[in-house]
């Protein structure tokens, strides 16, 4: 038994807005260049924040900076902070075109100024455990900015669920770059797309040695990787190549099924785990399968109770 569906993902109106996204929700200081944030910070800062709480806004200063935590003063006596409001900090350099969000919560309240504490703004569950085989990872060529935006090229998501037996089932979260298929994408899912259908970039792009990282954690929206050396190039397209095995347990609840995935994204964080360096990576789009959210939970749950990787 096969079920196979296709789906387009037309990001041709929204490549800027994926890739070069000029607000970013940050977890937190730490994730702005210092060069911007200096001007934000100590007795000889120039610039202001702006401050948000529901469908207010005032601007604001920034009085203490640590990893986790803001101290920040609203400039608007009208503007009421109270412990437990949820305040958006937005940092916008004017010699910069980045703006970046700060979600943080009000901890402790002062005469004039609350000290806060930032938030993770990701809403996805984030799974974590450790894969015995490496994920590859492939940069794109920047010259698919422009055929993607000129709709020169089509990014298909192709999933595949496939019944081999009672017992075990394969999953398949498969995206690729094609460039010569039908005008009517309504009947897609009958055409047959392959390798001969690749864009000729994308061709080369696949068959250049994949750099070997890591898994951290995933979600839905995207991925968590380790590398052993600093990634820096943050304005390209990336594919995610990576598998995880079949699992078969004596507790029934934590068998998993294999899943296969093949996914472009962009980068959206730095940071550092231990010795590694960790990149956090945006899918082009959502995986939007409630399947794949109670077999991650399985895979995370099998790898805490053994301690091994998968």
């Amino acid at each position: 038994m096969q079920d196979e569906s296709i789906e387009i993902i037309d990001i041709s109106d929204k490549i800027h807005e994926i890739v070069y996204q000029s607000t970013k929700l940050v977890n937190g200081p730490q994730d702005i260049d210092q060069r911007i944030l200096k001007d934000f910070i100590g007795k000889e800062r120039t610039q202001k924040v702006k401050l948000i709480k529901g469908n207010q806004a005032c601007e604001g200063e920034l009085l203490t900076l640590s990893t986790h935590s803001m101290g920040i003063k609203p400039l608007n006596k009208n503007f009421k902070l109270l412990r437990n409001d949820t305040i958006l900090v937005q940092i916008q350099h004017p010699a910069y075109d980045q703006q970046f969000i700060i979600q943080t919560v009000v901890k402790k309240k002062f005469s004039s100024w609350v000290n806060t504490e930032c938030q993770d703004p990701r809403y996805d569950k984030r799974y974590n455990f450790r894969l015995q085989n490496d994920i590859e990872l492939l940069e794109l060529p920047h010259l698919f900015y422009d055929l993607v935006k000129n709709k020169a090229v089509h990014i298909i998501r192709e999933i595949l669920h496939h019944t081999v037996n009672e017992e075990k089932h394969t999953h398949h979260y498969i995206e690729n770059i094609y460039s010569h298929i039908p005008a009517d994408t309504a009947n897609l899912s009958k055409t047959s797309l392959g390798p001969q259908r690749f864009h000729p970039d994308y061709t080369k792009t696949l068959a250049t040695p994949p750099l070997k990282t890591d898994f951290r954690d995933m979600s839905q929206g995207g991925i968590c990787i380790l590398l052993d050396e600093e990634f820096y190039d943050n304005k390209n397209l990336l594919l995610v190549r990576f598998q995880t095995p079949l699992v078969r347990n004596i507790n029934p609840a934590l068998n998993c099924d294999p899943l296969t995935f093949n996914l472009l994204g962009s980068i959206r964080g730095f940071g550092t785990i231990g010795r590694k360096y960790s990149l956090h990576i945006k899918f082009l789009k959502r995986l939007e399968d409630d399947h794949l959210d109670d077999t991650l939970r399985k895979l995370e749950k099998y790898y805490k109770s053994t301690g091994n990787p998968l």
